[in-house]
């Protein structure tokens, strides 16, 4: 499926990976901040991207200028963005809306796609959820309401997350009085979500509200592995091979389900285009349960569209919030797996992993558990539920500690 645009799109992204969906070209454009990788895609797309380079602070470096990156709220502040829009009377696409976002666009006339910053709070978040979910929140794991200080250990392990978190951080798994304490002491009047802790693998599938509920290909989350975060709940990528394995089609078939009723009610609630949805198995019970909703565009959405070619989800997204029929994609194999910020230092071996024929992008970041490497893949990574098969070894063995 090509969508067709009537009119220009622009995709301003802090990472320029959100925007490659598909092809930067026609009436398709993408901006961004000014980085090696991005380098890369102007030159096989001069005409329809546009890289800025921040003219704040900038330190030195072997004759080398290196700017701070910008968030998309920060590129759509900068003159020339601004032309670029205002220029071509595009609309405007970004990767995660915000009130401010949302205000900025008001103030300049502009046309932004996506749905409501403040509906994508209210689903994301861990407290709200509940209630915007009604009867539906039976799909949770056991859980309530409470405030921190009301929490008790009854000698069950359970999780508590306060109303935001993001990629593991604000997520505690608790499983003694003393944990607990030390959680609740510093927050004790902040309201939380107390779940039961479910034990198993987590699935992941990207799904577009258009006319019908488009469902894409479920894939199995990968967190909190070493070497790649020192975040036991942080998402480190994602392995569209594992769920078809026989094992797990049950659970595949269940976590579709949850996404069409989960996108049935974001349509009430006026969404259309990305969302997506984790799920746990719960493999003593035999049960799948939902464990978050991200009201936007999932991160795995691009390598899902470059690995399906044609009909992808990413021209599924963009056709629904462009009011355009919407086209289901075919299934995949493949898989990414990230490298983050840790503690302790590492070396990457990035010629080994490249002899590998896989493909990278390089982030430079230093802030703890932000992304260094993203590493992808035309064939899995891993043989069972954190356990990764021989490619994922060989992987993980081209990043050493220091």
């Amino acid at each position: 499926m090509i969508v067709n645009l009537q009119k220009p799109v622009v995709y301003v992204t802090r990472d320029i990976e959100r925007a490659l969906g598909m092809e930067p070209s026609g009436s398709y454009f993408v901006i961004s901040n000014d980085t090696a990788y991005g380098r890369k895609v102007r030159e096989a797309y001069p005409d329809n991207v546009l890289l800025v380079r921040d003219r704040g602070e900038t330190s030195v470096k072997d004759t080398e200028v290196s700017p701070r990156y910008l968030d998309t709220y920060d590129l759509l502040l900068m003159p020339e963005v601004q032309r670029e829009i205002s220029d071509r009377d595009a609309d405007l696409l970004v990767f995660q809306n915000t009130p401010r976002i949302e205000r900025l666009a008001k103030e300049k006339g502009w046309s932004l796609l996506n749905p409501s910053a403040m509906l994508s709070r209210e689903v994301e978040e861990k407290v709200s959820q509940v209630a915007w979910l009604g009867e539906d929140a039976s799909l949770l794991p056991p859980h309530r309401i409470a405030l921190a200080k009301d929490a008790r250990f009854e000698g069950a392990k359970f999780v508590l997350q306060w109303n935001h978190s993001h990629t593991g951080e604000g997520t505690y798994v608790i499983d003694s009085a003393e944990a607990l304490s030390s959680v609740a002491s510093r927050f004790p009047d902040r309201e939380c979500r107390i779940t039961r802790f479910v034990e198993g693998p987590v699935f992941t599938v990207n799904s577009v509200v258009a006319e019908a509920i488009i469902v894409g290909n479920p894939s199995y989350q990968i967190t909190g592995l070493a070497p790649f975060t020192d975040l036991p709940f942080s998402t480190i990528g994602n392995d569209w091979d594992l769920p078809r394995d026989e094992e797990y089609a049950a659970v595949s078939e269940e976590v579709r389900k949850m996404a069409i009723r989960v996108g049935e009610r974001l349509r009430l609630s006026g969404w259309y285009g990305l969302f997506g949805i984790d799920a746990v198995y719960d493999e003593k019970a035999g049960k799948t349960y939902l464990l978050e909703i991200n009201a936007r565009q999932p991160a795995s959405t691009t390598l899902e569209s470059k690995l399906q070619k044609s009909d992808s989800i990413f021209e599924a997204h963009l056709s629904a919030l462009l009011g355009l029929p919407a086209a289901s994609g075919p299934e995949i194999r493949g898989a990414q797996i990230v490298k983050r910020v840790t503690r302790e230092a590492y070396s990457i071996d990035e010629a080994a992993l490249s002899d590998k024929g896989l493909s990278l992008i390089g982030y430079e970041n230093t802030e703890h558990n932000k992304e260094i490497l993203r590493i992808q893949s035309e064939r899995g990574i891993m043989r069972a539920h954190n356990k990764l098969n021989d490619l994922g070894i060989s992987i993980a063995s081209c990043i050493r500690k220091i």
